[in-house]
């Protein structure tokens, strides 16, 4: 696969996934003779995986860390084992992760609730007793 049909797949850019690759963010694209990439169906996944990280507001430093050791889903292709080290760190990085996103997700409630008693205020007695008040001079 091309990187333009990739970047119509997974919704990234073409020069974003170049930079990922360059940045080591995606493990190295296999190249065909003449120099362009040659995507994978192991590669698309992975993409969309990292997309996912990204949109969960995962760090790029640590997606970084989570995909230096390649791509473990074209190791178990090939019939090679997974480190254990690989699978310890991804797992610590993402129980990290998750912890974040319960936090978020904590922050998030309260503050929805904050706009709910807002928007019960308005709507409620309170708001139609304050519109009935008359207007007051400025001379008073």
């Amino acid at each position: 696969m091309t990187i333009q049909e990739v970047a119509v797949q997974t919704g990234i850019s073409a020069y974003t996934i170049r930079f990922y690759e360059k940045a080591g963010v995606l493990p190295r694209i296999k190249r065909l003779p003449n120099g362009m990439r040659q995507f994978s169906e192991a590669d698309v996944v992975f993409l969309h995986f990292l997309l996912q990280l990204k949109q969960t507001g995962m760090s790029l430093d640590d997606i970084m860390a989570f995909t230096e050791d390649g791509c473990m889903l074209e190791r178990l292709q090939r019939g090679d084992a997974i480190p254990q080290f690989v699978v310890e760190k991804r797992m610590a990085l993402l129980r990290r992760h998750q912890q974040r996103l319960y936090d978020q997700r904590r922050t998030l409630g309260t503050l929805l609730v904050a706009v709910e008693q807002k928007l019960d205020f308005y709507s409620g007695a309170e708001a139609r007793f304050l519109c009935a008040l008359p207007e007051r001079s400025v001379d008073e």
